[in-house]
C-alpha cells in the first residue's frame, strides 16, 4: 500500500514539472519504483505459495543485503530460502552477489529445473554456485585492491627523486647522466610511461597489470634502475636504458626494448658500465644488487615451490597467486580450470594471461582449453 501511495504520489507531481529534463527524471523514478514492486511481488507470491509464515518480514529481511537496481534478487532469494530455510546464509552470500550484478560482471543468476545458472555456467547445487560467487568475488576484489595499490605506489613515484646525482656532489652533475631506482612496480610504472622522459615506452616491468617486475625479482633477485642518458637526443635507443643488476650479473634494455641487446654495445654489458663510469657514475655504489626483504623470504618460503594442489592455491589472496604465477610455476590442471572459468573477469584473465606469458611449455590438456580443443 505504501508503495502504492508512493506511485500515485509520483504521478501527481508530474502533472506540474514543465521542463523536460524533469519529466524525464520523473519517469526514470516511477519506473523504478514500479519495478521494484514487480520483483517484490514475485517474491511475495514465491513465499506465500510455499507456505512461509510472515513472508512480508522475511522480504523487509531480504531488502537490507539486496543493493542490486530495482532489487532484482528479491525472487532468487526467496526461491533459495524455499530450498535451503537459512536467513542467515542467503544475507551473508547475496551482498556479493549484489555487488558483482552492480558492477556487470555477472548478470541476475537464475534458478532453474537444472540449479542455478549464470549466464552459460549452470551450478546443479547450492554449494557450488556459492563457491563460484566467493571466489569470483576474492579475485575480483583481490584484482582491485592490488591495481589500487599499485596506483598508489605510481602516485608516489611520481614525487620521488633520483639516486643519481647525489645530494652534495655537484660533480655528478657533469656527465649528464640521471639514475631513477625501480625499486617497486609503481615507480616502474611511473618511470615507462614518461616519468622521467615524457615519453612512453614498453617495458614489461613497467605496464599496469603486469607482474613481470616481481617474476624477474622472485626468479633472479632483478634489481632494477632506470638510466636517462642526457647526452643523447631522443630518439637515440640509449636515451632511458633499464639496467637490472641481477643475482647472476647485469641485464641491460634499451628504450627498443629487446632485452641483452642494445645500442653500440650490443651484449657487452661491462662496456655499458664502463661508458657510464666515464661519465661520472659510481655504479659499484650505485647499482646495486638488493638482498631479498623479510616480506619476500617469507614469500619464498610459502610460494618458492610447485604446489599442484587445488585447495592450497586457492587459499593463497589474489597477490599470492600472481606471485606464485610469475615464480614460473607450473600450474595444475585443476588450478588451470579453476582460474579459467574467470576468464571473463579482468583478474582472472590478467593470470591467465601472465601465466601464458611466462613462456614456458603448457601442459596438453590446458593448451587445449586455451585453444578451444
Amino acid at each position: 500500500m505504501e508503495n502504492n501511495n508512493e506511485l500515485k504520489r509520483l504521478l501527481y507531481l508530474s502533472e506540474y514539472k514543465i521542463n523536460n529534463k524533469d519529466k524525464k527524471l520523473l519517469k526514470e523514478e516511477i519506473d523504478v519504483l514500479v519495478e521494484s514492486r514487480q520483483t517484490e511481488q514475485q517474491a511475495l507470491k514465491i513465499l506465500t505459495t510455499n507456505n512461509v509464515n510472515d513472508p512480508e518480514a522475511l522480504i523487509n529481511d531480504f531488502k537490507t543485503v539486496d543493493t542490486s537496481k530495482n532489487q532484482m534478487l528479491l525472487p532468487l532469494m526467496a526461491q533459495t530460502y524455499i530450498d535451503h530455510r537459512n536467513v542467515n546464509d542467503i544475507k551473508s552470500l547475496f551482498p556479493a552477489i549484489s555487488e558483482l550484478v552492480k558492477s556487470g560482471k555477472i548478470p541476475v543468476p537464475q534458478k532453474t529445473a537444472n540449479g542455478y545458472q549464470i549466464k552459460d555456467k549452470t551450478f546443479s547445487d547450492y554449494l557450488s554456485f556459492t563457491e563460484y560467487i566467493h571466489c569470483l568475488e576474492s579475485i575480483s576484489k583481490g584484482h582491485r585492491d592490488l591495481t589500487g595499490e599499485i596506483q598508489d605506489m605510481t602516485d608516489i613515484a611520481t614525487d620521488e627523486p633520483p639516486i643519481f646525482p647525489r645530494e652534495g656532489h655537484p660533480e655528478d652533475e657533469n656527465g649528464n647522466i640521471v639514475i631513477y631506482d625501480g625499486s617497486d612496480i609503481g615507480k616502474c610504472i611511473n618511470y615507462t610511461s614518461g616519468g622521467i622522459t615524457g615519453q612512453k615506452y614498453s617495458f614489461c616491468i613497467g605496464q599496469p597489470g603486469q607482474s613481470y617486475w616481481q617474476g624477474y625479482r622472485d626468479t633472479k633477485l632483478s634489481t632494477f634502475y632506470y638510466i636517462h642518458d642526457k647526452n643523447r637526443d631522443e630518439n637515440d635507443p640509449l636515451l632511458l636504458v633499464v639496467f637490472d643488476r641481477t643475482e647472476h650479473g647485469t641485464e641491460l634494455t634499451d628504450k627498443s626494448n629487446t632485452t641483452g641487446n642494445i645500442a653500440e654495445f650490443g651484449n657487452d654489458a661491462d662496456a655499458y658500465e664502463a661508458y657510464l663510469q666515464s661519465k661520472g657514475v659510481p655504479t659499484k655504489e650505485i647499482l646495486v644488487n638488493k638482498e631479498k626483504s623479510p616480506e619476500e623470504i617469507e614469500d619464498q618460503k610459502k610460494l618458492g615451490s610447485q604446489n599442484t594442489d587445488l585447495d592450497w592455491f586457492k587459499n593463497l589472496s589474489y597477490k599470492e597467486q600472481s606471485k606464485y604465477i610469475g615464480r614460473g610455476h607450473l600450474l595444475g590442471d585443476e588450478q588451470f580450470e579453476y582460474l579459467w572459468q574467470f576468464k571473463s573477469d579482468k583478474g582472472g584473465l590478467n593470470l591467465l594471461s601472465q601465466y601464458v606469458d611466462t613462456g614456458q611449455a603448457i601442459p596438453e590438456a590446458q593448451f587445449n582449453i586455451l585453444t578451444g580443443e
